[in-house]
């Protein structure tokens, strides 16, 4: 297992840590994988646990994700967009407000 994400999981991560992780693990393992079937639809991920889920929708992507997860802070970026990702930390100028 990666140290870095091995590491996260122990912890409460920074929205910093997220956006950084959430970066290596879309553009490193997910990227090509779900650009295939999936662009245009948007991916959140538990950078933690190197989990995720996707949907059409953001909205239901979070509700999904939140689900499956429980709620903290997400990597949330649209499939082949390469604007800057999301997170849905609540303060920050880019974040996806609740």
């Amino acid at each position: 297992m990666d140290t870095e994400f091995s590491n996260a999981s122990s912890g409460v991560l920074s929205p910093e840590e997220i956006s950084r992780l959430g970066d290596k693990f879309y553009f490193d393992e997910l990227r090509e994988i779900l650009e295939r079937d999936h662009k245009g639809e948007y991916v959140v991920i538990d950078v933690a646990n190197k989990r995720y889920v996707v949907d059409a929708d953001k909205l239901h992507a979070i509700e999904k994700a939140e689900k499956e997860f429980g709620k903290h802070l997400f990597y949330i970026i649209q499939i082949g967009n390469l604007q800057k990702p999301l997170t849905n930390f609540k303060k920050h100028m880019y974040a996806w407000q609740f």
